[in-house]
Parts: C-alpha cells; sequence; structure tokens
C-alpha cells in the first residue's frame, strides 16, 4: 500500500501542529539527557512531498556533555509524539535530527542544523 502526496502532506501538517509549543529532549546512547531544544514558532515550514522541516530552532544550552545518539519530540502538554535518531550533520547513516557539532557540551549553546519529519518513506 502507498500513500499519497497529498495525503502525505496532511499527515505531516497534522504533525506539525502537534509539535508547536513543543519541545525535543536529546539523548546520548546510554540515555543521558543533554538538551532541551524548543521548537520555533511556528515550528515547522509547510509539508513539501510528505515531508516538513523544522523552522531554524532558537537555541539550547547543554544540560551534560555527551555525543546526540536519539531524541524524543514533545508536544506543548509534555506528551511523547515522536522519537528518532540524533548525531552530527555529517554522520553516516545520516541522523534524523542533525547538529552542527559532534558533542554537546554542558552549559554550551546547542545548534540544531536541521530537522525533517518525513512521513513518506521516499518522495515521489
Amino acid at each position: 500500500m502507498q500513500l499519497e502526496v497529498a495525503a502525505a502532506n496532511i499527515l505531516a501538517a497534522a504533525m506539525a501542529n502537534l509539535l508547536a509549543g513543543g519541545r525535543v529532549r536529546v539523548r546520548a546512547a546510554d540515555g543521558t539527557s543533554l538538551a532541551d531544544c524548543d521548537f520555533a514558532s511556528p515550528p515547522f515550514a509547510a509539508p513539501q512531498e510528505g515531508a516538513i522541516a523544522a523552522h531554524p530552532f532558537p537555541p539550547a544550552r547543554g544540560i551534560a556533555d555527551g555525543r546526540p545518539a536519539g531524541f524524543t519530540a514533545y508536544d506543548a502538554s509534555g506528551k511523547a509524539v515522536l522519537s528518532g535518531t540524533a548525531g552530527h550533520k555529517d554522520d553516516d547513516p545520516p541522523p534524523e535530527m542533525k547538529f552542527k557539532t559532534r558533542a554537546i557540551v554542558e552549559d554550551a549553546d546547542v545548534l540544531v542544523e536541521s530537522f525533517v519529519f518525513a512521513v513518506l518513506k521516499e518522495p515521489k
């Protein structure tokens, strides 16, 4: 079964609305919380080809030292709604949440390079 692009865009837009006012918790491979990154307002650009790209995140503050490995995105009420991989923008395979640096440092600025949510596995 294949989801059509128009339907995927509707689902992606619904996810963007769900994450408005939310945040992303970034974790190391061992589960250590490294940073909480608040979504911009609005959080995402318009969906294209079943995917939505986050608007630039405001700088966050590192809460521990470590290499990002995963994330969980929360809605404004704190309910977990999405999780995936995190890492450096040049990692292979590419992570879903990309950072400008390979490590997060406690009390340092945390800058997100990109965050894209895709409903379709491969855009048409």
